[in-house]
This record gives structure tokens, C-alpha cells and sequence, in this order.
């Protein structure tokens, strides 16, 4: 004998609900810069002997200060003790800080998201988040209580694209402070995780099929 589930009145439907959910893995090659300035590209200049001046500078450390004696001293936003990108403002507009093209499934729903704290307190970085050069999200202003790391994210969904072209760029181009750093870069798509009412429907369907099978074998034993 077969069971029809639809005829029995069990709710199969509830187990088809989802919605979009946790983000799944992360596309982006060493955006914790645990891998040292590598995976990446940008408009800046690399710092000599760690010396991160004049603006439009920057350096891959474990602490700010070792890279500018005015700066302050704290640790990445990943362990406290592992790499960040930290960075001289340039004073010219649109100087790419940080760039990385990566390879997207289309069609697909992704969230871009970094962290950002200020290395000086005055004149905190404006950063412009793009990819395949259209801003995603809202400018993104750094605090100006340095070493607090805070986090922009933002949804972005693919289209027909198979390739994202990620940017970062500081739209402040003060002189003096505009001196910033960057950590845990990711762009991670989004999985589909069951409504509440999956779990809820799950349930009824599974105390539905235990009634029956009891019923059947009630009526087996007559």
C-alpha cells in the first residue's frame, strides 16, 4: 500500500518554506590579510621600512603604530594579534585603497562587508564601496575614536554577472588625519535557511505520519 501524504492531510507545503539567511563562505582572497599584502590591488604606494607616509601610503601590519608613530596602538579586528591593511588617506579623489575582482555564480544573492576603524581621530575616511563600478550601500564614515572596529555590509545581488569587481575608495582627501584601516573584507553569498514555520510544520507532518503508521498497524492486527 503507498501513502498519499496530499490525501492524509499532512502539511507538505510547510516543508518547502525558506528565506534567505546566513551568509555562506567567503569568495574574497585574503581579505583578513592573514596572507600578507598579497591577493589584491590598489592605487596606493606601498610604505618603505614601514614608514606609512606621505598620504596615499599604506602597509599590511599587525599594529598601526608600527607603521606611523602618530597613530594609535591596537590589534586586527579578526584575533587582535593578526594582520589589517592600514592606510594614509590619499588627497586625490577616487585613488583606489583596495580592489579585488572575483569570480560570482549569477543570479545570486550576495552580502559585501568589511571592517573599518580609524588609526587617528581627526578627519575620519569616507569610504565608497563599489562593485563593477556602481556604489553599493550608503558612504561609509569611520568613527573618530581610533582602533574601534565597525562593520559596513551591504546586499548585492549578481543579475546576469559571473564576475564582481570589488573597490574601496576613501572619498575624504583631507591631508591631515584621513589615516584608516581595513580588515576582514568578505563577499559571501547568501544561503536559504527554513522559515520558523518549517520547524512547526515539520513537526505536525512527522506526529501525522507516526498516527498513521500506528492506525495502519492497528487495523493489520484485526
Amino acid at each position: 500500500m503507498r501513502w498519499n501524504l496530499f490525501k492524509a492531510g499532512l502539511p507538505i507545503a510547510g516543508l518547502c518554506l525558506f528565506t534567505t539567511g546566513a551568509m555562506a563562505g567567503n569568495i574574497v582572497v585574503n581579505g583578513d590579510f592573514s596572507g600578507g599584502n598579497t591577493g589584491f590591488t590598489t592605487g596606493y604606494n606601498l610604505a618603505v621600512s614601514n614608514n606609512c607616509w606621505p598620504e596615499t601610503t599604506y602597509n599590511v601590519v599587525v599594529n598601526p603604530q608600527n607603521c606611523h608613530s602618530l597613530w594609535s596602538s591596537f590589534g586586527d579586528h579578526t584575533t587582535g594579534t593578526g594582520n589589517m591593511m592600514v592606510v594614509n588617506g590619499a588627497t586625490s579623489a577616487n585613488v583606489s585603497v583596495w580592489s579585488e575582482t572575483v569570480t560570482v555564480a549569477a543570479n545570486t544573492a550576495y552580502d559585501f562587508s568589511a571592517w573599518v576603524a580609524s588609526v587617528y581621530p581627526s578627519s575620519p575616511a569616507v569610504l565608497d564601496f563599489s562593485i563593477n563600478g556602481v556604489q553599493v550601500g550608503s558612504d561609509f564614515t569611520a568613527s573618530t575614536t581610533p582602533g574601534l572596529w565597525q562593520e559596513f555590509t551591504t546586499p548585492w545581488n549578481s543579475g546576469v554577472n559571473t564576475t564582481a569587481v570589488l573597490n574601496i575608495v576613501d572619498r575624504n582627501t583631507a591631508a591631515s588625519g584621513n589615516d584608516f584601516a581595513l580588515d576582514d573584507i568578505s563577499l559571501g553569498n547568501v544561503a536559504p535557511t527554513p522559515e520558523p514555520g518549517y520547524f512547526v510544520f515539520t513537526g505536525i507532518a512527522m506526529a501525522g505520519l507516526l498516527v498513521m503508521a500506528r492506525r495502519r498497524k492497528a487495523i493489520s492486527a484485526e
